[in-house]
Parts: C-alpha cells; sequence; structure tokens
C-alpha cells in the first residue's frame, strides 16, 4: 500500500516516501437529530460530510530500505512540494493504493521538523476534501418560467474520453448522479483498478439499469 498526491491542476505526483501504519477517511451523511412536537426525537438524513483528517508523515534525511524506491532522500524537497500546492490552493488527488480511496483534498498549513539529529523529518498535513460548488436549478411553474440547467448530453452520451483530472467517481457522479457506481462503472468496461484511468481513455456509459 502507497499513499499518493496528485495535482489535477499541474499533473504532478508524489508518493509518499513511507507509509503510515494507518490511516482513517470519513466518508458519507450526518445525521441530524430533530425535537418534533408530539412526536419526541427524530433522526433525519443531513448533508454529504465532507472529511477533514490529519495525517502524519516520516521524509527520512536519506534513501533507506524502508523508502519508496523514487525517494531521493532529501525531506525538504518533498516539504517544498507540498508547502506550494498548500499555498497555491491546488486540489490533489488522495490516493490509496489497494484500497477504493481516491478523493479530492485541499491542503492546509504544512507542519514540518526534525528530531533526534538523524536529519529525518515529520511533516503533518491537514487533509480537507475539496468539493466542487454547483448551480441549483429551480423551475418556476407558477409563472411558466424554468430555470437554466444544464445540457443533458453528458447524461444520455454512449462513452466519455477521459480528460486530465478525471477520476471514474466524478464520472460516475455525473452521469447517474452517484459517485459510487464508479466500481461497477469500472467492471462494465473491463478497468481492474477503478482509482486508475488515463486521459484519452474512453469509457463505456451504458444505460444505470445495466449497471
Amino acid at each position: 500500500m502507497q499513499i499518493i498526491f496528485l495535482n489535477t491542476r499541474s499533473g504532478e505526483q508524489l508518493t509518499m516516501p513511507v507509509t503510515p501504519s494507518d490511516f482513517a477517511v470519513e466518508i458519507g451523511r450526518t445525521v441530524e437529530n430533530l425535537d418534533m412536537a408530539q412526536t419526541g426525537q427524530v433522526n433525519l438524513p443531513g448533508l454529504e460530510a465532507l472529511f477533514n483528517e490529519q495525517q502524519e508523515f516520516l521524509l527520512p534525511g536519506g534513501a533507506r530500505n524502508y523508502t519508496g524506491s523514487g525517494y531521493g532522500g532529501d525531506p525538504y524537497a518533498v516539504v517544498e512540494r507540498l508547502s506550494r500546492w498548500s499555498l497555491q490552493g491546488d486540489v490533489l488527488r488522495y490516493i490509496v493504493t489497494d484500497t477504493p480511496v481516491n478523493v479530492p483534498v485541499l491542503l492546509g498549513p504544512v507542519r514540518y521538523g526534525e528530531s533526534g539529529g538523524a536529519g529525518d523529518v515529520t511533516v503533518r498535513l491537514t487533509l480537507r476534501q475539496y468539493r466542487e460548488l454547483a448551480v441549483e436549478t429551480t423551475e418556476k411553474a407558477a409563472t411558466g418560467n424554468a430555470g437554466r440547467s444544464t445540457p443533458a448530453a453528458a447524461q444520455t452520451a454512449s462513452s466519455y474520453t477521459v480528460k486530465k483530472g478525471d477520476t471514474l467517481w466524478g464520472i460516475a457522479r455525473r452521469t447517474y448522479g452517484d459517485g459510487a457506481l464508479a466500481w461497477k462503472l469500472a467492471g462494465y468496461n473491463g478497468i481492474r483498478n477503478a482509482n486508475l484511468i488515463y486521459p484519452g481513455q474512453k469509457v463505456a456509459l451504458p444505460d444505470k439499469s445495466l449497471l
């Protein structure tokens, strides 16, 4: 298992040299607890929750037998890249290989430091899930005026050509309104790893009932 950050703007990819012993991702909806007159307390589904996690990584002061093969042994080069992405407000894909985790995130301030005198650096990252703002449309039935809506071409298309920064989760959410269908869409297209798709790749978009 490896943890990878993929910059959706520049295409830069950073594989963390040492994988932490554990990670946690919280995805789902909040639950709203309401007091209803004459009914008592009820629980209702709330808005989709955005996870907000902190994760700590070890950046060794040199290549070691437990670091990734692509690590050059310069911890401050990694710190510089992470800090730059945070300052630029770049959206990153937080990917945990061999798991379904592939989530768009923003980096909070990057906290780092040394201890022990071996030149190793510990960096603590705050990962805040990124959500695109969508324009809601409303129908004005009383006046006969309808709000402008997004063309349905993407939902009726039989295939889609992957663009830079796309994910199967995002494609499934735009096409079917449900990102969790990404894995069924991957199976339909013979894609072995739903987290790995490439620009120029064609993805067949069947009717939702076929997934």
